[in-house]
């Protein structure tokens, strides 16, 4: 019960909106399986703002969405729009009818970029030079998504990202929920 409370109280100070924004959050009391729900504790499955993260080679990279007239927060993959899943944002690119993986070519036409985290902790949004190489993803396992449960509950899914040799890296990556305020300060 003591759990309980504190995964609610944890997702209601993470869902304080600022003043002029909304959020939301879905509370989840099982892990969807192929026929049931696993028996999970109660947990936070998914909120407004849960961006898509990459690392690879120490360098942390954000997907998220080009923009020709600003970006802000709004254009991080996970940030924008409602959503029934967490990883919703992920199937909404799927555009040549394979479920079971998203290419680095669909990624490229829908306009998604992997953005680096600059060593002052803001998104270098204006350099497209410091993007992760969208030519170098191979592709996004979407038969292989996992939410892990927990007050700060988040998503692992895989990157299979092209090596200089041609054999492929799997690059373990995650979703998981920020602030408003937290998100906003990667913008400078």
């Amino acid at each position: 019960m003591l759990k309980v409370l504190f995964v609610l109280l944890s997702l209601i100070i993470y869902s304080l909106p600022s003043a002029a924004e909304s959020r939301f959050f879905t509370i989840q009391t099982g892990v969807p399986a192929i026929y049931t729900n696993l028996g999970t504790p109660t947990f936070g499955a998914y909120s407004s703002c849960d961006p898509f993260i990459m690392k690879v080679d120490g360098i942390k990279y954000y997907m998220m969405y080009n923009s020709s007239s600003g970006y802000t927060y709004k254009n991080l993959l996970g940030c924008s729009g409602q959503k029934n899943s967490l990883f919703e944002p992920l199937y909404n690119l799927e555009s040549d009818g394979d479920n079971s993986k998203l290419t680095g070519e669909e990624l490229e036409s829908a306009g998604v970029r992997f953005v680096k985290v600059k060593n002052n902790g803001y998104l270098d949004v204006n350099n497209k030079s410091s993007d992760f190489d969208i030519k170098k993803i191979s592709y996004i396992d979407l038969s292989r998504l996992r939410i892990s449960t927990g007050p700060r509950p988040y998503g692992n899914f895989d990157v299979y990202v092209k090596k200089e040799n041609g054999s492929l890296k799997k690059v373990i990556s995650r979703t998981t929920m920020h602030t408003l305020h937290y998100v906003k300060s990667l913008f400078d």
